[in-house]
């Protein structure tokens, strides 16, 4: 059974929403987001950056922009979770004089049992207003400096130029053919490498790329067939079987005009 998502508020480089499930979980995926969430009932058996962990109630988990994740659920859960653009943290960051280089930093990952941590998430979930969400991610972010220190995440090769590849490719069907000729290595190195990086073959990532794409043209207003049609997937119910195992939600329900309180 797909998890369930209600979403509690939307801004730019912020989306927080309620998660609950009655047993199954989330399959290999990606976000482009820092990705945090706050047990609130239930277990969850997650996997990144080819480990496992368990979280338990009063626990929460963090994921790095574009870490390979996966999940699941045992009995009923239900979770807070929060999604962080890059952007908002490294101008943030930047401002406190806290930013290392130019680009967002890479938090320690996996499951964190902080009080502190897991109090201010909660907070933010229960702030009515805009000012108060912006108040508690700061206050968020700075618990999180504290706890989980950025280090430095580096690619090395020409996975960059693989990764913009595929991200200026998104509208087409590519094959590894096509991505060996920019690595420049035969595709058992491809894959064997790309596997050792993100911990799935390079197509299965290519298609959380489009996942992505997608949910950034729908929160644009864009109508689910339209956005089916342009990144190249066969339908738009190819498009939305896939992106509900991933979000919990229809495509249609997920673009859905929402409105916050000032």
């Amino acid at each position: 059974m797909s998890p369930r998502m209600e979403v509690v508020a939307r801004q730019p480089q912020l989306e927080l929403a309620l998660i609950s499930s009655q047993g199954g979980g989330y399959p290999r995926h990606t976000h482009e987001e820092y990705v945090l969430s706050a047990n609130l009932s239930g277990c969850e058996h997650i996997w990144f950056d080819g480990r496992e962990q368990v979280v338990e109630p009063g626990q929460v988990t963090l994921y790095n922009p574009l870490t390979m994740q996966a999940s699941r659920f045992e009995g009923e859960t239900r979770f807070i979770s929060l999604h962080l653009g890059t952007e908002w943290v490294s101008e943030l960051l930047g401002e406190a004089g806290l930013l290392l280089g130019r680009t967002a930093p890479a938090f320690r990952e996996g499951v964190h049992s902080n009080q502190t941590l897991f109090n201010a998430l909660l907070a933010l979930h229960r702030s009515p207003s805009a000012n108060q969400q912006e108040e508690g991610l700061v206050r968020l972010l700075a618990v999180l400096q504290r706890i989980a220190p950025p280090h430095p995440k580096l690619l090395q090769g020409r996975l960059p130029q693989l990764l913009d590849y595929m991200r200026s490719h998104l509208s087409q069907e590519i094959g590894l053919d096509d991505l060996c000729q920019i690595a420049c290595c035969s595709k058992f190195h491809l894959v064997r490498s790309f596997q050792q990086v993100f911990h799935v073959p390079p197509i299965h990532y290519f298609n959380q790329l489009r996942l992505m794409e997608a949910r950034r043209r729908l929160l644009q207003g864009e109508r689910p067939a339209q956005v089916a049609l342009a990144l190249g997937f066969y339908d738009q119910s190819h498009m939305s079987n896939a992106f509900r195992r991933v979000m919990g939600i229809t495509p249609s329900r997920y673009g859905a005009p929402r409105t916050n309180s000032p």
